[in-house]
């Protein structure tokens, strides 16, 4: 097989798994139910995957990568710490929305059932929180922002965001409030906290 051939039938097994992973979950995510989907034997999957765990890590990788780069792109736009919080923000809320299936395999890191994910995957994973983090020290440094643990806070930072949106993708928001206008309002109330702090601390000097 060449080498085209070969890359176009990764590109099939990984576009076949991620389908079936979203629909049928990871316990009945098979490598033969893979196969099936696209007409090839198990063993030409096994040719380029170890296992189901390393297809699905795969696809976590592929995804978790496509979010950082949006994430450092929109970073390095804004002029300013809170500018470049805001514009993370709603990076990501954009990112969830547009690339739904991209944004619940990202979230299967935390699958009791799966085998651990590979450090050195898990490190590239991290780069998110490391951008903000990198971002609240920023502010901090210049003091411009009251933030004295930045990994911490960069963690509650997406930890916020990612219940936002849980409620959003999983069409819990009531019905009678604009989802917009809920986002919109809940990265203020993120954003807001940083303003006040700082505030707090400014006027405690």
């Amino acid at each position: 097989m060449s080498k085209t051939k070969e890359l176009n039938l990764k590109e099939q097994i990984i576009d076949a798994a991620r389908r079936v992973l979203l629909s049928e979950g990871y316990r009945n995510f098979s490598l033969r139910k893979i196969a099936g989907e696209i007409d090839v034997s198990a063993t030409s999957i096994y040719l380029h995957f170890e296992n189901k765990d390393d297809l699905v890590h795969t696809l976590m990788e592929q995804a978790i990568e496509r979010l950082n780069n949006q994430l450092q792109q929109v970073v390095s736009e804004a002029d300013s710490p809170i500018a470049k919080l805001e514009a993370l923000a709603y990076e990501y809320v954009r990112f969830a929305l547009k690339y739904q299936r991209e944004y619940q395999i990202i979230h299967l890191t935390s699958s009791d059932e799966m085998t651990r994910y590979p450090k050195e995957k898990f490190r590239k994973a991290r780069k998110g929180y490391e951008i903000v983090s990198n971002v609240l020290q920023e502010g901090a440094d210049g003091g411009l922002i009251a933030e004295e643990k930045p990994r911490m806070a960069a963690y509650t930072f997406w930890a916020q965001l990612h219940g936002v949106m849980s409620v959003v993708l999983s069409k819990r928001l009531d019905t009678r409030i604009n989802r917009q206008e809920f986002i919109d309002e809940a990265i203020e109330h993120i954003i807001d906290g940083y303003k006040i702090r700082t505030a707090l601390q400014t006027n405690n000097k």
